[in-house]
């Protein structure tokens, strides 16, 4: 379980040179909802689709365990170590940043809205 987490410095500094994101979250304690309300202006919203989440092994091993899906993305970041936010137009220039290996994948939008966030699908177990 104590696999050191994923460093983005270097990609970050090159995309942050470049702007091509508005705003980011390092996904920690606290969990998916938490840490990227704090990055949403109050006149938008955060639609996620759960579905999209690529949950890591080890999450789905805590889950086995009969741990509610709210608690599990209220607790862990179920492999979401950390949200850009970003125009749709960067996706594929900031994919080129990453490796094969932490290429990011979209798991939601922004929309101008009053709610925080709103959840469609449900995680992949």
């Amino acid at each position: 379980m104590l696999v050191p987490t994923k460093i983005y410095v270097k990609e970050l500094n090159i995309i942050n040179r470049k702007k091509l994101i508005h705003g980011c979250a390092h996904i920690t304690g606290g969990g998916l909802f938490e840490n990227l309300k704090r990055v949403i202006p109050d006149n938008m919203c955060l639609n996620i689709n759960l579905a999209k989440i690529k949950i890591h092994p080890i999450f789905k091993w805590i889950k086995k365990n009969n741990i509610r899906d709210s608690e599990m993305i209220k607790t862990f970041n179920c492999g979401v170590g950390f949200c850009l936010i970003a125009k749709k137009s960067n996706v594929e220039k900031i994919k080129r940043i990453f490796s094969k290996k932490f290429e990011p994948y979209e798991i939601g939008f922004i929309s101008k809205e009053k709610n925080v966030f709103k959840v469609s699908g449900k995680l992949k177990w």
